[in-house]
């Protein structure tokens, strides 16, 4: 906004005498959309005076009726904080308003011109006059409704960090008429204390409260819990609640929502994401990248063989770039594999490897882990194609658990382990021939604050102990350690020969997903989120042919912020009025807005 609004927009809060929350109907905008909504009270502008509101060291802006209205804003502190009263107050202090000036954002590419430091060496402005002003942005400009007109950041999407809007369907700055209807767009109007002056549209405050009760809010409809996770015998119970019912009405209005399988996870033609030309399908895509994010896996069925001859496993296969596990997992991930240097950007897990360098090039069973935990940055999806599973193949299921949901569980049955677990390092390695890395950090990790572990979210779990190194802790440490590494192990792992912790070997009971893939089949998990693993297997005496004892996978994986990018840009482009509630993706981050 130019130096030059700077006089009228004085002008205007000169003029605004009242500003009040008054029970009523949503304002329009919000009809017919899924906009964080503002609650049952509604600010609205009630009247213009010709008086000069007078504010006090801790001024209000505030309207009495016959229903006692509550207070709208008012300036505490000083100036150094507005309080606005949604549902409840919450504060917004004048560093952080200061540093969200939406004058402050470069257009066209969002990116902010100044620090929030700026705010310090400016000699830490003051907020002296705060008021909620209705402005009409619909309003033709041949209105009469107001003389004022005036340029105020446009509405943006419900997924926008930024104060005005950078995609979407509406400019950055808008033009808008300044009157008294209650159905027009609340936008807060400050003056600092060295006379500049900045508007904020109220629905983006309220989008982004920091409060503790908004911050839990938040952690609540993304933290990972048990109602989540896949389940041995059905999909997760969250799909059952009042919750799962209003997400699926916004997002399948027409009620053809892909289905769970008998085996608990959604089963996705490959067909529907990949085409026989070779190009994308957006809603089937958009589907497996859904329920990826929601349950954490999927199944993709009906994906083509690799083999140049589909009917003869000792083939030539098609070259990696034109693998069917490939394109699906460029799909996901906007154009490229991930993590392929120490075992390539495709990889095959198959019997009779010789030498093997990897514990799942054999026969032998596999504890549920992460693949590449001595990464920085682990895979995020990871997708294995059944490109031949024998008939005369004994054993060899593969298993899932969901890691943060099991977290969630520890630190409800244990929660000494769970503290134990946040603040000890493992030590995860991979080191043999043309290979040495290690990497050192927890096994749970949680978001950063002042409060209690316990009212912190869960943003990652690293577990992986196929690849652990030698513990380096401090004498004192290293007894409980152990013990909150063994409870944990019990909730993920079934059938441990234990005598002890009957509670937590139920939950690994419960949630142990488990499964032989056959052929045509691609297993697609969050490699953050979900522990795999596999039965040891065998070939029966009885196999005739080399294909009866033949099990055969071939993988890759994709980094999870290109993937998690390509899901929400589609979320956003199915659905732009969406508050998606999609949970945390384990990558150590929690989920903004």
């Amino acid at each position: 906004m130019s130096d030059a609004i700077q006089p009228l927009l004085r002008c205007i809060m000169s003029r605004v005498a009242n500003c009040r929350l008054a029970s009523g109907r949503r304002p329009p905008y919000h009809r017919n959309s899924s906009r964080v909504g503002f609650p049952s009270k509604n600010c609205r502008l009630s009247q213009f005076s010709s008086a000069q509101p007078t504010l006090s060291e801790n001024s209000t802006s505030e309207y009495s009726d016959q229903s006692n209205a509550a207070l709208l804003v008012r300036v505490v502190d000083n100036g150094s904080r507005v309080t606005i009263r949604f549902n409840d107050e919450s504060d917004f202090h004048a560093s952080w308003l200061w540093s969200n000036d939406p004058k402050g954002v470069v257009l066209p590419s969002g990116q902010r011109a100044t620090t929030p430091a700026q705010w310090i060496h400016n000699g830490r402005p003051t907020i002296d006059d705060a008021k909620i002003v209705y402005c009409d942005i619909y309003k033709d400009e041949s209105s009469q409704l107001s003389s004022e007109r005036i340029n105020v950041p446009g509405p943006t999407l419900n997924d926008c960090c930024h104060p005005v809007a950078i995609y979407g369907n509406h400019s950055p700055w808008v033009s808008a008429m300044v009157d008294e209807d209650q159905t027009s767009r609340p936008y807060l109007f400050i003056v600092w204390s060295d006379k500049s002056s900045s508007i904020y549209d109220v629905e983006w405050l309220q989008r982004f409260q920091y409060d503790d009760k908004s911050r839990m809010e938040r952690r609540k409809r993304s933290e990972v819990q048990p109602s989540h996770a896949v389940r041995k015998n059905g999909p997760p119970l969250w799909h059952s609640t009042a919750a799962a019912k209003e997400e699926y009405n916004l997002i399948y209005p027409e009620g053809n929502a892909p289905q769970h399988g008998a085996d608990g996870l959604v089963h996705i033609d490959y067909s529907s994401v990949i085409g026989e030309d070779g190009q994308q399908r957006c809603d089937g895509l958009f589907n497996l990248l859904h329920f990826i994010f929601r349950d954490g896996a999927v199944i993709v069925s009906n994906t083509p063989s690799p083999f140049l001859d589909h009917n003869n496993y000792d083939a030539a296969m098609v070259e990696d770039a034109l693998m069917p596990v490939a394109k699906l997992a460029k799909a996901m991930s906007g154009g490229t594999l991930s993590h392929g240097m120490l075992y390539g950007d495709i990889f095959h897990v198959r019997t009779g490897e010789r030498n093997a360098n990897n514990l799942a090039y054999t026969s032998s069973a596999l504890c549920p882990h992460q693949d590449m935990a001595y990464y920085e940055s682990t895979p995020g999806m990871q997708m294995l194609h059944c490109v031949a599973m024998g008939k005369d193949i004994v054993g060899g299921e593969s298993t899932l658990i969901d890691a943060m949901a099991a977290a969630y569980r520890l630190r409800e049955l244990r929660p000494e382990s769970f503290q134990t677990l946040t603040n000890c390092p493992a030590t995860f390695v991979k080191q043999r021939n043309e290979a040495c890395m290690t990497y050192r950090r927890p096994h749970i990790s949680l978001a950063k604050g002042r409060c209690s572990i316990f009212d912190r979210e869960i943003t990652a779990v690293h577990w992986s102990p196929p690849f652990e190194g030698p513990l380096c802790l401090p004498p004192e440490d290293v007894e409980e350690y152990y013990q909150a590494y063994a409870d944990f192990e019990q909730l993920v792992t079934v059938d441990l020969d234990v005598t002890c912790g009957k509670d937590l070997a139920s939950h690994a009971d419960e949630f142990t997903w488990k499964r032989k893939l056959n052929p045509g089949e691609v297993l697609v998990f969050n490699n953050r989120r979900m522990l795999h693993g596999r039965n040891g297997f065998t070939v029966a005496n009885s196999a005739m042919t080399p294909a009866d004892g033949r099990r055969h996978l071939v993988g890759c994986y994709t980094n999870i912020d290109d993937t998690l990018n390509t899901y929400r840009v589609r979320l956003r482009k199915r659905h732009p009025d969406m508050s998606a509630s999609f949970l945390n993706v384990g990558n150590g981050s929690t989920i903004v807005p």
